[in-house]
């Protein structure tokens, strides 16, 4: 997650992104967190083992395994009537696994929009950082009205009038 605090950006709000992948495990985010370090800390892609290209299509174990998740604990300390019960109750969780799996299988792949692919490459632009005038006015407002709630340090809420000149420059 990446982070921008006012004061960093002319908006009286903090601004988050989340980067990398969707992971489900912690150790899949501990996988990415150090790809990123040993790519930042010792030199690009030729520091760090090539990384394995996944499908783009989801996999189906993953739509149902929150359906038996559950299940498991049930399963293994119950008796006879639990089983039948699952075993019952087994073809709606089929049915809302392959529901599930094509719901991903519908989604589209998430991409950054194009200047933002490009940017930091040479000769291409770098994009500007949102500000407050860049909303409609009366999500202005309603951001203004909110901003002393976004102030790092404690104190009174300030009038809007200290976030207007704060954003001219005066």
């Amino acid at each position: 997650m990446v982070g921008w605090f006012p004061g960093e950006v002319d908006l009286p709000f903090p601004t988050f992104a989340f980067i990398g992948k969707q992971s489900s495990s912690q150790a899949e985010l501990q996988a990415e967190w150090e790809f990123i370090r040993r790519y930042m800390d010792e030199g690009g892609l030729q520091a760090v083992a090539k990384p394995r290209t996944s499908s783009l299509l989801p996999l189906p174990w993953n739509a149902f395994s929150p359906q038996f998740e559950a299940l498991g604990a049930f399963a293994r300390n119950g008796g006879p009537l639990i089983w039948l019960g699952a075993l019952l109750i087994s073809p709606a969780f089929v049915i809302i696994g392959l529901s599930h799996w094509a719901s991903l299988l519908l989604c589209w792949r998430p991409r950054w929009p194009k200047i933002i692919r490009e940017a930091g490459k040479p000769g291409k632009p770098t994009p500007a950082f949102t500000t407050v005038a860049d909303y409609p006015p009366d999500v202005q407002e309603k951001l203004l009205a909110n901003a002393h709630r976004w102030e790092l340090r404690p104190g009174r809420a300030p009038d809007h009038e200290h976030w207007r000149r704060k954003r001219n420059g005066a």
